[in-house]
C-alpha cells in the first residue's frame, strides 16, 4: 500500500517515482532539494521521519524546554514528536500512523507533515537569531 501511495503521489506532485526501499526498509520522497521525508510500512499503517536541521548550541535548554511544550499531546506538531538524532547534532520530526487510510488522506496527510517541517525550520531559525541577539 505505501509504495502505492508514495508513486501516486510522485505522479501528483510531479516528482521523480520514488526510489526503492533502502537497507532499513524505508522509502524517501524528495519534496525539494531541502526536505525529504523518510516512510517506513508498520504493520498497521506507516512512519514518518525528516530532519529538521541541526540542533542550535545557544540557549539550547531553552529551545528544548519550548520543543517540549510543542510535543506534550502532539499539540504543536500535528501529532508527531520533535527529538534529536542518534548522534544528537540534528532535530528530526517524527509521526507514527498505527492504522491504514485511503490515498486522500495519507496525501493530506504528508502535506501537513510538510507543513510542520516548514514551521519547526522557521522556529529552529528564530531561535538562533533570537540566541545571538541575547533576547532569549
Amino acid at each position: 500500500m505505501l509504495e502505492e501511495y508514495l508513486t501516486h503521489i510522485c505522479s501528483d506532485l510531479e516528482l521523480p517515482p520514488p526510489a526503492p526501499k533502502d537497507e532499513n526498509q524505508q522509502y524517501y520522497l524528495p519534496l525539494s532539494p531541502e526536505t525529504k521525508i523518510a516512510l517506513k510500512a508498520l504493520e498497521a499503517g506507516f512512519y514518518l521521519h525528516s530532519p529538521l536541521g541541526p540542533c542550535p548550541t545557544l540557549k539550547r535548554e531553552d529551545l528544548f524546554i519550548f520543543l517540549m511544550k510543542a510535543n506534550f499531546l502532539g499539540q504543536g506538531t500535528g501529532g508527531g514528536a520533535i527529538g534529536l538524532s542518534e548522534d544528537e547534532k540534528f532535530l528530526t520530526l517524527s509521526l507514527a500512523i498505527p492504522y491504514d487510510m485511503n490515498y486522500k488522506s495519507f496525501r493530506d496527510l504528508i502535506e501537513d507533515f510538510a507543513n510542520y517541517i516548514d514551521y519547526w525550520r522557521e522556529e529552529l531559525i528564530r531561535h538562533q537569531k533570537a540566541a545571538e541577539s541575547n533576547l532569549l
